[in-house]
């Protein structure tokens, strides 16, 4: 009787080898490619803090070079309010100044020919010019009272004009600036939604692209008629870019590209 033969063969084992080698590196590979895709991921959002860094920085400049804009502006305008203001104030004197040297001419002549009249012996003839040196000299005050009363009318009417003038320009500086403020804001906000969207986020996405959405409408509301137009246009695009969002677009993406750069064109105006 013969006994079987247990001994391993060798092509079996060589099979098994190559197997294990195989997913050995398939393994490998595996993890290599999950390593590059971190990397990539990593990469991705470091770019995108810095470009939210780098946009609110220059939002920060923005608005500090506009703010002090503003008060050059009402600086100059109190400027040409206390020179206009001067230059009334100068005009006021001057005619009072030749009111008082016109008067003080009348009351000579008065005083000369009175002397004259007297040493002449024409009493009655020294009473009638005296009469009517008094008669000037009344109509001489009630001009003068007339003209320093529309002087005055005419100082505070311009003071009034100015200080109308400046508070206008303010309030409308102020309303610029927080107008830009606002979107600043919302291109902050869609660049944020730019980085989630890139990073498989959609929830965080939408959610910060609502956020933005709702600073362009305070944007509008806030804004001066002259400037609804443009700005309903981005209110419109970001409505569009919800949906696409929502929808899970294809279009997705550059649709936030495109908001984004909108957003940027309407501000460097």
């Amino acid at each position: 009787m013969s006994t079987p033969d247990t001994a391993p063969q060798p092509e079996n084992h060589a099979q098994r080898h190559g197997l294990a080698i195989a997913l050995l590196r398939g393994l490998g590979l595996v993890v290599l490619m999950a390593a590059i895709s971190v990397g990539t991921a990593f990469l991705i959002v470091e770019l995108r803090m810095n470009a939210i860094a780098a946009a609110t920085a220059e939002a920060e400049d923005d608005l500090t070079a506009l703010r002090q804009a503003t008060l050059d502006e009402v600086a100059a305008l109190r400027a040409e309010l206390a020179s206009t203001t001067a230059e009334l104030q100068a005009e006021v004197r001057r005619q009072r100044e030749e009111l008082e040297a016109e008067m003080k001419r009348v009351q000579e002549a008065a005083v000369a020919a009175g002397v004259l009249l007297e040493q002449e012996g024409e009493l009655t003839g020294l009473e009638a010019r005296l009469k009517e040196i008094e008669t000037l000299k009344l109509d001489l005050k009630s001009a003068r009272e007339e003209m320093d009363a529309k002087l005055q009318a005419l100082e505070a009417s311009l003071k009034d004009q100015l200080a109308s003038s400046e508070q206008e320009t303010a309030a409308a500086l102020s309303l610029e600036m927080s107008v830009k403020g606002l979107l600043i804001k919302a291109q902050g906000e869609v660049l944020l939604a730019q980085v989630y969207w890139a990073e498989g986020n959609r929830g965080l996405a939408r959610d910060e692209l609502a956020i933005a959405h709702q600073t362009l409408l305070d944007a509008l509301q806030a804004a001066p008629t002259a400037d609804k137009q443009d700005l309903q246009k981005l209110v419109n695009l970001s409505e569009s870019t919800k949906a696409a969002l929502i929808l899970d677009s294809t279009s997705a993406r550059d649709q936030l590209n495109l908001l984004w750069h909108e957003v940027s064109a309407r501000l460097g105006r």
